[in-house]
Parts: structure tokens; sequence; C-alpha cells
């Protein structure tokens, strides 16, 4: 790929050694200074794929700056950790601003300079409004989970910032999906851009998933039987609303299961620090609304249990994405309510594969020939992986194990 050394270097000290098929497809594109559409699900490898190019043209010219938009500020923290240990060898500066932290602070840092700034919508216009950011700087944009900031209604905040950036910029978009929307963001902002496919849309991980039919009042007591079957597991409960996640921890305690709970009501910095303990081992169940269903990057969770359903396919894709990464197995139980809603069938089959960390030392090479016949505008398209149908019945889960397993492999 014709990295630089310092970023060579720093590759090495991760013990990122192979790249993952979404990076093995981006990469040289992006460095060819392509603008790319990337559909690719959680835990391929996204964002050391537009990390390692986003750092590779911000060092090879001065003068570029670097913006990368997230929905959550989980998210923008996670991919400043990751931006910051790759060009750890380049001395660049990369900051995030979001939402809930000191806006103050925020501005006597970028007082100092900066090279590439990861940023909410929201709080990137707030800084842009005060003129402490000045947007038309920026010419190496990437937008990362594009999909969910539409969801999440923040299309005029891009909009906005989409049309005040450099008119000689280069777009990388990443995307669990390619729907209308993010098709007219392309159409409005991007010259002539490449799609690159990774896998499925539907099913990626290497997951064991469990779907249990029950009523309502059961299912309190199928989750404690769940975590005492498995006493050592790093586990995350997903619930629909911030009281259900309070409410659950509470009666956990009550039941003698030690949880801590996670949700968009809290303050920023006992977010932050919720996730910091968690993910250091100072308690192994979390119970979280789907502020933790992206951009939570935790080594070693070993179950995701959907207490309630998600409200859609792709949360619940994401959801179940916490689990199984770094090339280990992962599992995934769903409660199905039988006295509230009808079933769902959010696990359509399909061809997983094992998900890994970006670079992973063990992934080995698995890389298709790029096509481009066909495909998105006048460019091409890069597609990969193929699909298989598949559906589940899911018990009652009255027995030993609860539910009806089925096994996701590469």
């Amino acid at each position: 790929m014709n990295l630089s050394k310092p970023t060579l270097s720093a590759l090495d000290s991760l013990n990122f050694f192979e790249p993952t098929e979404v990076q093995a497809q981006t990469i040289p594109l992006l460095l060819n200074g392509e603008e790319l559409i990337v559909r690719s699900q959680t835990g391929t490898g996204k964002t050391a794929a537009f990390g390692i190019a986003l750092i590779e043209q911000v060092i090879a010219d001065k003068k570029r700056k670097g913006l990368v938009l997230a929905p959550t500020r989980e998210l923008a923290i996670q991919i400043t950790k990751d931006l910051r240990a790759i060009g750890i060898n380049h001395g660049i500066r990369v900051y995030a601003v979001y939402g809930g932290d000191s806006i103050h602070q925020q501005i006597g840092v970028l007082r100092k300079g900066f090279d590439i700034v990861v940023a909410t919508p929201g709080r990137l216009l707030d800084h842009s409004k005060r003129g402490t950011i000045n947007l038309s700087h920026f010419s190496v944009i990437v937008l990362d989970e594009a999909d969910r900031m539409l969801d999440m209604g923040f299309r005029d905040d891009l909009n906005l910032i989409l049309g005040s950036v450099s008119k000689v910029r280069q777009l990388m978009l990443f995307s669990a999906t390619v729907d209308s929307g993010i098709q007219k963001i392309a159409r409005t902002y991007m010259s002539n851009p490449s799609l690159v496919q990774v896998g499925d849309q539907v099913k990626v991980e290497n997951t064991e998933e469990i779907m249990i039919k029950l009523n309502r009042r059961e299912k309190f007591d199928a989750l404690t039987k769940i975590l005492h079957q498995e006493p050592e597991s790093r586990t995350i409960i997903f619930v629909s609303t911030k009281k259900s996640a309070e409410y659950l921890t509470q009666k956990l305690y009550e039941s003698h299961v030690k949880a801590q709970y996670l949700h968009g009501g809290l303050v920023q910095n006992k977010r932050e620090r919720i996730v910091r303990n968690f993910s250091e081992g100072a308690f192994r169940i979390l119970i979280a609304t789907d502020v933790a269903s992206r951009g939570l990057h935790i080594e070693d969770v070993a179950h995701i249990i959907n207490y309630d359903e998600a409200r859609d396919p792709e949360t619940h894709l994401h959801r179940i994405g916490r689990t199984g990464r770094m090339g280990a197995k992962g599992k995934a139980t769903t409660f199905i309510e039988l006295d509230k809603l009808p079933e769902r069938n959010f696990s359509r089959g399909g061809r997983g594969f094992s998900r890994g960390r970006s670079f992973s030392r063990n992934q080995g090479s698995s890389h298709s020939r790029d096509s481009r016949s066909g495909g998105y505008g006048s460019r091409g398209s890069h597609s990969s992986g193929s699909s298989s149908s598949g559906s589940h019945r899911p018990s009652h889960g009255r027995g030993k194990p609860f539910g009806e397993k089925r096994q996701y492999n590469r």
C-alpha cells in the first residue's frame, strides 16, 4: 500500500500485520484520492481503513486538515483514540469535540492548532458559529456511520457542514447500509464516488444467536438464570429506555447480581467512567440503552442479551456486534415477548465472517480482486461476499439451554 514508515511502525506496535477485507479494498483507493461510499458492518476494521488513509493524506500535505463526523460522543472518543495510536509517530494533533463536554476547554485546545478533528455534528456547528473552527479549512472528510447520523436527525446539520467545507475536498462515506438518504448525500456532495461493499448487509458476525419466546413476566427470571449460568462472562444487556435500564439494574441488585447502567441521560464524565470501569473489568454486567449499540469497542464481551427487542434490524445487528470482536466467537440472546409484540425475525441468515481487530495478527489475507464493472454513479462497484437465506424458529425456551441456536461461521 506504500504506507509511510512511521505509520507502518505504529501498526507494527499495535500488532496489526494483515489488513482486513475492507482495509485491503479501500486504503489504496483512498490514498489515490478517490471518493468512496463504503458499506461494511461494524467490527470489520472500518476505523483503521479510513484512519490510515486520512493520516497519510494529512501528513503528505501539511495544509490539509482532516474531519471525521460521528453520530455519538462515545464513537467520537473511540475514533480519536484509534487515530492517535495510528498516527503516534507523526506527531499529528487529533482532537475530539462533542456535546456534554466543556466547550471552553475544547476552544483552548483547538487554539493550539490541530491536524484532524473528530466531531459530532451539533458541537462542530457550535464551534463554527463561535468562529473557533473554520469549516472551509477541512479538505479530507469522513462520515462514519452515516446511516446512523441520518436516523438521529442530523440531515440538516450534515448539509450545513458539507456545504461549508473546502470546495476542493475528498469525501469518504462509511455506512452499514446504503439507502436513498445516503445516495442523496453522495449525489449532492461527492464527485463520481465508487461503492465498496464488504460482506453481507444483514449478518456478518461470527456469532451464535439464541432466540427465546416467553411472556413479559418470565423475562427477569430467564435473565437471572442466564447470568447465574455464566458467572464469569462479561455481558451487555440492552433495554429500550433509560427508566428500564435503571429499574433492571436495581432489580438485579436486589437479587444479589451486581450491574451498572449506561444511557444518554448521564453526564458525559460519568458515562466515560462507566465505560472505562467496564472495559477494565471493575464489573462484568452492563445494562444499556442503544447509546451503547455503536461506538462501544470493549474487548472480550462474551454475551449480548437483548432484554428488550431492538426497534429495527440495523439496531439489532449493531447491538450484537458488541460481541464476537477480534475474531473471537460471540453469543447473543434475544427475548421475544409473546404477549406484547408480534415476532420479528432480525436474523435473516447469510454468510458471516469472523470479526477481528483491524490488521489482526492471525487473520491472514483473503482479498478478492476488485471489479469495476457496473456500479454506483459513473465509477463502479467493488463488492465482495455472498449471502444465503435462513430463518429462526424460536422455541419457548423452557428447557436447558434456553431457545434455539443458530451458528454463523466464516
